[in-house]
């Protein structure tokens, strides 16, 4: 469709995971132009954390590829992890490079409110502006990049290192429990600053060393999968409506802020649910349907979408919230029209150039 090709290796259960996360991501953001609507009731309707959908993404990829790798060669080498820097480097970059200089110039031009004097660039461009502590005011998606790049930083290297004295499958599992065990212990160290939403958000759910535990789920979803099929395959369904019922507790739950629970247990009881919808929905692999297809379409999208709904909302708020009042939900739809152009837009001229970069540059084995 008008320069997105599916590639027929994708697994389509997949695909509908991330439509779903970045439909949660972008209505989350614009549900409050529904708030004085006939469809107000929607933005009440509970929804995961998208962010938390693709963290654990990422952590089974990333982790089903090594696995396979290590079985054919036998470890880990320096090359895998080198060619994964380089692919994985051209097909974040671009994007989020891109993304913050629009952010920057919208910002000084007082398009959008922040504050570009209160981080410097060079932490955002590292990826350091959330490791331990907070950011706020400025390109405030980052936030996930930064997670999910020091993850890709991590994890491979840590493989190849250990990968010299012992198999990818034994020591897997206890890399993915130290980081779990970090995300824990960093959020009770850090519970004292999380006095009310605002500093639990910036200080629980968006610094790298207090979600990380997120993406290691998804890692062990793949051992899961790779080493013990069996287990995998079994039961699937049963883990669907395990894993579903476990989302919905998080729903009704009450999270108080200051409690344990909120800050130290909550935000891994989501990821843990989502990896048990994996062994299901990695067994549909393909969709033949036009919903099927549309579905792929958003998928691929997602990354370019992830970073534009924001700065599209931010626009509307500040420059033309009133009118947006007046239309009721009609203001909800084009929010979500100019989100998908633009994300359309940035994937044609920026995302997808540098992936074919990376594919005729960067094998991927």
């Amino acid at each position: 469709m008008l320069g997105i090709e599916v590639d027929n290796k994708r697994i389509f259960g997949l695909d509908f995971l991330r439509a779903f996360a970045i439909f949660c991501v972008v209505h989350v953001h614009g549900r409050h132009l529904l708030n004085d609507s006939y469809l107000s009731f929607l933005s009440g309707v509970p929804l995961p954390h998208g962010v938390d959908i693709f963290f654990v993404i990422s952590g089974f990829l990333i982790g089903t590829s090594f696995f396979s790798y290590a079985d054919k060669n036998g470890r880990v080498d320096i090359r895998k992890v080198l060619r994964f820097y380089g692919r994985t480097a051209l097909r974040i970059l671009p994007n989020y490079i891109f993304m913050m200089i629009v952010y920057y110039i919208l910002v000084s031009t007082d398009i959008v409110n922040g504050d570009i004097n209160k981080f410097p660039l060079w932490r955002f461009i590292t990826f350091t502006q959330n490791i331990f502590t907070p950011f706020y005011g400025f390109y405030w998606e980052s936030w996930s990049l930064s997670v999910q790049w020091w993850f890709y930083i991590i994890f491979p290297l840590l493989l190849f290192i250990f990968s010299k004295k012992t198999d990818v499958k034994k020591v897997t599992p206890y890399i993915c429990l130290f980081f779990i065990i970090s995300s824990f212990v960093f959020r009770i160290i850090v519970s004292n600053h999380a006095s009310d939403g605002f500093w639990w958000d910036v200080w629980i759910r968006k610094t790298v060393a207090s979600r990380l535990d997120n993406i290691y789920i998804g890692v062990i979803a793949a051992w899961i999968r790779h080493y013990t099929p069996s287990i995998w395959k079994s039961h699937s369904i049963t883990y669907l409506i395990i894993g579903i019922l476990l989302m919905i507790v998080t729903f009704v739950l009450p999270r108080h802020s200051g409690t344990f629970y909120a800050n130290v247990i909550y935000l891994s009881i989501a990821p843990i649910a989502i990896a048990m919808w994996l062994p299901y929905l990695t067994n549909i692999k393909s969709s033949k349907t036009a919903v099927g297809k549309t579905l792929s379409y958003f998928s691929i999208l997602s990354y370019a979408m992830f970073l534009i709904n924001l700065m599209v909302i931010q626009i509307i708020d500040k420059n033309y919230s009133e009118f947006f009042k007046q239309i009721g939900a009609c203001g909800y739809l084009i929010y979500w029209f100019f989100v998908v152009i633009a994300s359309y837009i940035l994937y044609i001229v920026i995302e997808k150039q540098f992936v074919k970069i990376r594919d005729r540059v960067i094998k991927s084995r």
